[in-house]
């Protein structure tokens, strides 16, 4: 199932890192998504199995619709005030899993500063160019030819796990494989993608009732704010691409939270004709986020890269220190010289 003898070289020395240590702590990016905490959880298995001590810590929450995966309630929320004053000198590694920017980690990057623990990365997403992560971490699994994260960590698992590997694990890394890919409806849902799904299903996973949990659990003030960003939606480059735009005050009076805005991003890209879709919120202290989503022949990537963000060609984001007022004609400008450049 490896790719090449260099990609199975770095699955073995990420295993052998792994296997020097004890108490490992295991994180990932902020406003963690399915792949996030699929992978950290299939990956907690494993290293369970290898008698390490591990830790998992989210900011700044775990998602409503992911709690069905953390069925052993491993996973923490990361509260520097108490819990976790002193997590900086618990572990002797740090890996952060589905990033390689470890600015993407929000108030757990202090943490990872501070700490002496050494570091390594597990990801699949595009490493830019202009960036050094090796002097950041130990050790590195990146690979941005697999559909998720948690690819990765089914390769890295097998390895030494013998099949069939336990209920949850199989499931977490099946939701991080499901999540990232669309539910199997990406460009990035290949056929290694769709081989390890089928393995896993034989094991015994149940891909309908994953479904359910994953996708099905929205709340009414969800389309409340929905609606609210669909009536608001700009069209850009002769419809080529819309761009929504979410504020604080938009959430308080529909009711809705950051996760009810979960997939919002995806709806505008099945507009005929759209190549593009933007979603511009607004943050709790004022800053920017915004989600990129392309159809295929545009690269979002590109794009995100301007302003420090990134991921991949087709799905890509990036954090800005400005209110959307000031910044979205920046964007906007971006966006539509990419159109230009990707005709």
């Amino acid at each position: 199932m490896f790719q090449n003898i260099q990609h199975t070289t770095y699955i073995s020395q990420f295993i052998s890192f792994l296997d020097s240590k004890n108490k490992i702590l295991l994180v990932t990016h902020e406003n963690p998504d399915g792949d996030g905490i699929g992978a950290m959880l299939g990956l907690a298995h494993y290293l369970l199995s290898m008698q390490k001590k591990i830790r998992i810590v989210v900011t700044p929450g775990l998602p409503i619709n992911l709690a069905f995966i953390d069925s052993h309630n491993w996973i923490e929320v990361f509260d520097q005030k108490t819990t976790h004053k002193e997590l900086a000198t618990w572990p002797d590694a740090i890996i952060l899993i589905d990033a390689h920017s470890t600015k993407r980690m929000g108030s757990l990057h202090s943490i990872f500063e501070a700490s002496k623990a050494d570091k390594a990365c597990l990801d699949h997403h595009l490493k830019d160019i202009d960036k050094t992560t090796s002097k950041e971490f130990n050790c590195e699994l990146i690979d941005p030819s697999a559909s998720a994260s948690a690819e990765l960590v089914f390769e890295l698992v097998t390895q030494k796990m013998p099949l069939p590997l336990p209920q949850s694990m199989a499931e977490a890394i099946y939701v991080g494989i499901a999540d990232d890919t669309g539910n199997f409806k990406f460009s990035n849902a290949t056929a290694k993608a769709h081989r390890i799904a089928a393995n896993l299903i034989e094991q015994g996973i149940d891909p309908a009732k994953i479904y359910q949990n994953l996708y099905n659990q929205g709340r009414l003030e969800k389309l409340k704010i929905f609606s609210q960003a669909f009536d608001g939606m700009i069209a850009l480059g002769n419809n080529r691409a819309i761009r929504l735009t979410v504020t604080k005050g938009d959430l308080a009076a529909c009711g809705a939270n950051y996760s009810d805005l979960n997939g919002l991003v995806n709806y505008p890209i099945e507009i005929r004709g759209v190549e593009v879709s933007c979603l511009l919120y607004e943050l709790p202290n004022g800053q920017t986020k915004a989600s990129l989503r392309s159809r295929g022949k545009v690269d979002v990537h590109a794009i995100c890269q301007r302003f420090g963000g990134g991921g991949h060609k087709l799905a890509s984001g990036m954090k800005l220190n400005s209110h959307i007022s000031e910044v979205q004609s920046d964007i906007d400008a971006a966006i539509l010289a990419q159109l230009e450049i990707d005709k």
